[in-house]
């Protein structure tokens, strides 16, 4: 190619002569690492052979192997915080820098000094050149701008410095202002704190007074508690800030408390039950007695409305008078409940608790009716019987309803159910029972009625049928007496009924029988119907029933003296039950095409089916059994009062079910009614 050795490579030969070298980068070592040199000796000598200059001492910086301890020392010291080293700072003076840079010091002097007071600046020798120079006053204001602005800094200075002292004079101001009303505030203080002073002096001595008094009384045998009035009177007219700041009620209580416990020794609270509630009463203020605080109210903002937070209930400890009540008056009172008192006789325990009721604190008056009196009553109940006991049961728990509140179900429990074993037990034959008529606004009202009709009506039934007879001649009233007891006990369509079913019948039969007699004489039939009339009472006279059978029998008198001589034969006798299913029947008819109206009270389904079997004059007895399959109690509708016959239902999801062959399926009420009467 005409190369030729030791010339360099390309056509002008101004290429590489020596062959390009490779040399090894050690190991781990990056790019001009610590000064390492990469140039080759074959690239120095190139350069030098272009002319350039190459520096000889250029030495490669090769790096030492480190060691593994080394390594690791570094590895570490890279965590830790680097040591402060403290920089000493040499202070040099100006000679000693001008001979360090080696010039010397230039001379002593001013320097250049240029005049700028004219309108031009201009170079002056000295200093009296400018004084000796004339100055006269511009307003052209590009003329000594740094004069201005040297002024405008001074004057905002100075501003910032007076603006400084304005606020430190209003904050010494202020300072001293309130210095002058802490002065007036404390000499008020001293004030109000001498006066106190001075009333606390009084009041010493009018407890001096009490503590001296107390001393006196007792050494006497016969004291009493009024010699105290004045003294504590004193106390609550003339200090009640200091009687409620101080608690002088323990004062009070201290002074009564001895004589208190001599005359509970001597008291007896059965015949006397509002022993020392008079004193006490007019010491109520002073004894603080059912005194409460009422608590702060806390409102809280809950999405913008305000609403008074009940506070947390705090127990608080009794105050000395509930103390003393508790620990002197308390034990006799329980004492005598426990040991002298019978609940057959509440007569003075009732008069005990009307008299301290009101001013016995909540826990000594729950504690009197929770342990001492209804522990005892409630025995009294369960123990009770018609046979042995001496009193009814009415006169053991009605005078204790007034006050039990929420603890009535404690006592009522067990006394309904001594009622209703007792109704279950009674046989007309034992006579009315005593203070019955009570318990009806105990019981609820339907529960009332399918008691009377479950064990009560049926019995009644079967006296008017099997023993009371209609003879004019020898009339005996006392099985009618007996069932005209319970008119104001049973419900009005349910007497009526009874009447109707077994009274009416018989004497109309009676009175028909006495009107188809040949010589009738129409005055004694009119005395006999006013006899009968007149026995029974007005509410009993007012009932539907009861005002159409004597209707019934008047009708049957006039149509008697209608016929005359041919009323033995043509006179028809009454039946008073066929005339009721006819009417019974047209009323159906009228009333199936009319809508029940709707009913706004909340009753039950029950009650409605009760209610309308009663306007149909059908009961709704009990039978004490229950379906098979639905576990529903089984009811009888029946016109009978004896509760033969009828339609047996059970109500449940607002539906009347009945029998249907073997199943029992929903009817409507007016099939009720009418499968009822077949």
């Amino acid at each position: 190619m005409g190369w030729q050795a030791g010339t360099g490579l390309g056509a002008t030969g101004e290429g590489i002569v020596i062959p390009i070298e490779s040399k090894l980068r050690p190991k781990k070592m990056g790019i001009a690492f610590k000064g390492y040199r990469e140039k080759t000796e074959q690239s120095k000598l190139e350069a030098r052979r272009r002319g350039e200059v190459v520096s000889d001492d250029e030495e490669e910086v090769r790096p030492r192997q480190s060691k593994k301890g080394d390594a690791k020392e570094k590895r570490s010291d890279a965590w830790k915080k680097p040591k402060k080293v403290k920089t000493k700072v040499e202070h040099k003076t100006y000679e000693q820098i001008v001979a360090e840079a080696g010039q010397e010091p230039a001379a002593s002097g001013i320097g250049q000094i240029i005049d700028a007071t004219g309108r031009t600046p201009r170079e002056v020798a000295s200093l009296a050149d400018i004084s000796l120079s004339s100055w006269t006053p511009s307003t052209d204001p590009t003329r000594i701008p740094e004069v201005r602005h040297n002024l405008r800094l001074i004057v905002d200075a100075c501003k910032n410095d007076l603006d400084g002292l304005a606020r430190e004079a209003k904050a010494l101001e202020e300072r001293k202002r309130f210095i002058t009303q802490e002065g007036i505030r404390l000499q008020k203080k001293v004030s109000d704190e001498a006066e106190l002073i001075a009333r606390l002096q009084q009041v010493k001595l009018v407890v001096d007074d009490i503590g001296a008094k107390a001393k006196e009384l007792a050494s006497v045998y016969e004291a009493t508690l009024d010699d105290f009035s004045p003294l504590f009177s004193t106390l609550l007219v003339q200090y009640p800030v200091e009687f409620d700041k101080y608690r002088l009620d323990e004062i009070v209580v201290a002074a009564i408390a001895p004589m208190v416990r001599r005359i509970v020794a001597q008291w007896n609270p059965l015949q006397d039950p509002p022993g020392l509630i008079t004193t006490f009463r007019t010491w109520k203020q002073a004894l603080k007695v059912n005194s409460v605080d009422k608590p702060p109210d806390t409102q809280i903002d809950i999405y913008g409305a305000r609403i008074v937070a009940t506070p947390p209930a705090i127990e608080k400890p009794m105050t000395p008078f509930e103390s003393l009540l508790w620990n002197v008056w308390l034990p006799k009172v329980r004492t005598c409940l426990n040991n002298e008192w019978s609940p057959e006789d509440p007569t003075p325990a009732v008069k005990l608790y009307e008299a301290w009721s009101t001013f016995l604190p909540p826990f000594v008056r729950d504690n009197i009716l929770d342990q001492l009196i209804l522990p005892k009553v409630s025995k009294a109940v369960a123990d009770w019987s018609l046979k042995r006991s001496t009193v009814s049961l009415h006169a053991l728990v009605f005078p204790w309803l007034p006050y039990l509140g929420l603890r009535i179900d404690y006592v009522l429990d067990d006394a309904q159910r001594k009622v209703k074993s007792l109704l279950r037990s009674w046989a007309p034959a034992d006579g009315a029972l005593k203070d019955l008529g009570g318990w009806m606004e105990v019981f609820d009202k339907g529960e009332w009625d399918a008691m009377l009709l479950k064990y009560v009506v049926p019995k009644l039934g079967s006296l008017l049928r099997d023993e009371f007879r209609v003879n004019p001649r020898n009339q005996n009233m006392e099985p009618l007496k007996q069932v005209l007891a319970w008119s104001t006990l049973l419900r009005g369509s349910v007497f009526a009924q009874l009447l109707e079913t077994e009274f009416f019948p018989k004497w109309l039969d009676v009175l028909h029988i006495w009107l188809i007699q040949p010589k009738v004489s129409f005055e004694e039939v009119a005395q006999w119907y006013s006899f009968w009339k007149s026995s029974f009472p007005d509410s009993v006279q007012s009932m539907p029933g009861v005002a159409r059978g004597f209707t019934r029998g008047l009708q049957l008198m006039n149509t008697a003296i209608e016929l005359g001589p041919d009323a033995p034969t043509m006179l028809k006798r009454p039946d008073l039950r066929a005339e009721q299913a006819i009417a019974n029947a047209s009323m159906k008819k009228s009333t199936a095409t009319k809508v029940a109206p709707a009913r706004i009270q909340e009753i039950t389904f029950r009650s409605i089916v009760e209610e309308f079997a009663a306007s149909h004059n059908l009961l709704f007895i009990p039978t004490g059994r229950a379906h098979e399959k639905s576990r529903m109690p089984l009811f009888r509708i029946s016109s009978n009062i004896g509760g033969k016959g009828g339609l047996l239902v059970y109500v449940q999801d607002d539906a009347v079910w009945a029998p249907d062959g073997d199943e029992y399926r929903a009817i409507t009420l007016e099939d009720m009614v009418l499968r009822a009467n077949k």
